[in-house]
C-alpha cells in the first residue's frame, strides 16, 4: 500500500523572508566564498544549489551540488 507523503508547511523565520526560492545568494564556508540559488527554504536555513562556476570544487562535489546554509550566513546577490 502506497502512503501519501504529506508536505508540512514550513514557517520561515523573519530573517529568511528575503531568501525565496530562486534567489541568487553568496555565502562563506570555511573561509571560502561561494554562490548559489535557493532551492528550498527551511525555518532557519535554506537548501542551496551551487552556481556552475563552483560545481567542481571539493565542497560542491562532496555535498553533491547542494548545501544547507543558515540565513545569517547568506547575502543577496543582484
Amino acid at each position: 500500500m502506497a502512503e501519501k507523503q504529506v508536505e508540512r508547511k514550513i514557517e520561515v523565520s523573519k530573517i529568511g523572508k528575503p531568501f525565496k526560492k530562486g534567489t541568487h545568494v553568496s555565502f562563506t564556508f570555511h573561509r571560502h566564498k561561494y554562490a548559489g540559488m535557493v532551492e528550498k527554504q527551511l525555518q532557519n536555513s535554506a537548501i542551496l544549489n551551487f552556481d556552475d562556476e563552483y560545481e567542481n570544487t571539493t565542497l560542491a562535489v562532496d555535498a553533491k551540488g547542494k548545501i544547507i546554509i543558515s540565513y545569517k550566513k547568506m547575502q543577496l546577490l543582484n
